[in-house]
């Protein structure tokens, strides 16, 4: 009988929670400090926390969280915090970006520009190649599973895979990811592009409430709210993943049956991002052009993000309907007893 998974979500939802209610009541009391003064920071900071949880589900966000869980709970670690760790390493760029255009207004309008690109060339880049390595730790993780469901030599094929070359290749580049904290990091180097319409227009708010004549501390409010937005949502996703892969990974049944079906669209999902995000670093960095960089830069990450997480609903949904309909559930007891 496997281990369930034994990090309890009740503390973890409590702390990961508050923290994301911290920022957002932080985020609150500043902008209605000055509200009577200047009413329409009421519409502004509405904004600014939508476009937080709009930013939130970009695809490359839904693919992070969901492969990382994936990679660190196949590992027996703690995922809970891995959403929240990635939005807040994500959306610190703009609280650093929004402090430096509050602080140096004119001279962040011209430096802007430069920043984006040199930016946009480090963070895409990343992006691809991260989410590219995390497709192909997960594709052999996949591979496993693929030859238990055909009751194969999968403990030995396991192991076999785990020694090749390939596989050491893509631990080796995924090693630092052992722990919640270390999630901020890939967070922060994903957002590193800041080139998305929602992180400039917190740019852009900034530094127009600023030259206005409102008080730098109250202008923070933007990319707070901002960040509890993104945090709110990226933390019940990893949260939801979390759960949801731990009931999978606590039976040999479920983690066969439920991972052929998850895993194949995480992987597919990882090397879609990712190679979109190849793509775009290219027409950075080459300066190229073509039918193929003109199709990925012309897509909508949040659009891709919403479908995304359609797929892994219906998928789960279908996938839930079958596990009774087939009596999968009976053969897990009996497995388990």
């Amino acid at each position: 009988m496997q281990k369930q998974y034994r990090y309890p979500l009740g503390p973890d939802l409590v702390k990961y929670g508050g923290c994301v209610l911290l920022i957002f009541v932080t985020g609150v009391i500043l902008a209605g400090s000055y509200m009577a003064e200047y009413p329409s920071l009421l519409s502004m900071a509405f904004l600014a926390f939508a476009f937080g949880m709009q930013h939130a589900f970009d695809v490359d966000h839904i693919t992070a969280i969901d492969n990382i869980t994936r990679k660190m709970i196949n590992e027996g670690r703690n995922t809970h915090g891995v959403g929240f760790a990635f939005s807040l390493g994500h959306s610190s760029v703009v609280m650093l970006m929004a402090i430096v255009t509050i602080l140096f207004v004119e001279w962040s309008k011209k430096a802007l520009p430069s920043l984006q690109s040199v930016g946009g060339v480090v963070g895409t880049t990343f992006a691809g190649v991260t989410l590219i390595l995390l497709a192909g730790v997960n594709l052999v993780i996949l591979t496993g599973i693929w030859r238990e469901f055909n009751h194969r030599d999968q403990p030995a094929t396991t192991v076999r895979l785990r020694q090749s070359r390939i596989y050491r290749a893509f631990e080796r580049g995924l090693h630092l990811i052992n722990h919640n904290w270390q999630v901020m990091g890939i967070g922060f180097l994903f957002g590193l592009g800041f080139d998305t319409a929602s992180q400039i227009a917190i740019l852009a708010t900034s530094a127009i409430t600023t030259s206005q004549g409102v008080p730098w501390y109250a202008v923070l409010a933007f990319p707070l709210l901002f960040m509890a937005g993104m945090c709110l949502l990226d933390t019940s996703d990893g949260l939801f993943m979390s759960t949801a892969y731990a009931w999978v990974f606590a039976s040999p049944v479920r983690k066969v049956y439920y991972n052929l079906i998850l895993t194949g669209l995480s992987v597919l999902a990882a090397l879609f991002s990712g190679g979109v995000n190849l793509l775009l670093a290219a027409k950075l960095i080459f300066k190229v052009h073509g039918p193929l960089i003109t199709w990925a830069a012309g897509l909508n990450f949040f659009h891709l993000g919403l479908g995304l997480v359609g797929l892994f609903v219906g998928l789960w949904a279908l996938a839930l309907f079958g596990w009774y309909y087939f009596g999968l559930n009976k053969r897990d007891k009996q497995v388990r007893s």
